[in-house]
């Protein structure tokens, strides 16, 4: 392997249990009223706008602590970024608080590999 591609070093991720306030990550192309109303209900008072797969990443380096989406994505939007977040022991959920899953075909309200609205958070499991 060529020198110019060492790995340099590593350092391990892990996700924090939440600042004050919380730093949220959103969407300002994607924002809705639902997103509003749920950063609003946090009082959270720092939020960051960047793409979908950093906002994960922002979860997995505890430099976020929550990711709210109540706008359309797909799977392949969220997959890698929700694979390194829960690496970092984060998780995402759906609304009704179970795990987001992947593979979704046949469903009978959405096309396939659509995902429903979800919060991914840095926080443990429960909290949000």
């Amino acid at each position: 392997m060529d020198d110019d591609y060492r790995i340099a070093g590593r350092r391990p991720i892990a996700v924090r249990a939440g600042g004050t306030p919380l730093a949220v990550v959103a969407s300002r192309s994607h924002n809705t009223p639902e997103t509003e109303a749920f950063i609003r209900d946090l009082g959270a008072a720092e939020i960051v706008s960047i793409g979908s797969s950093l906002k994960f990443c922002l979860l997995a380096a505890a430099e976020a602590d929550i990711y709210p989406r109540f706008g359309r994505t797909m799977e392949w939007d969220t997959a890698a970024g929700d694979a390194v977040l829960r690496a970092a022991g984060g998780m995402t959920r759906t609304l009704d608080g179970q795990p987001l899953v992947y593979g979704k075909r046949n469903q009978a309200s959405d096309t396939d590999f659509a995902n429903p609205h979800f919060i991914a958070s840095g926080k443990s499991a429960d909290a949000v």
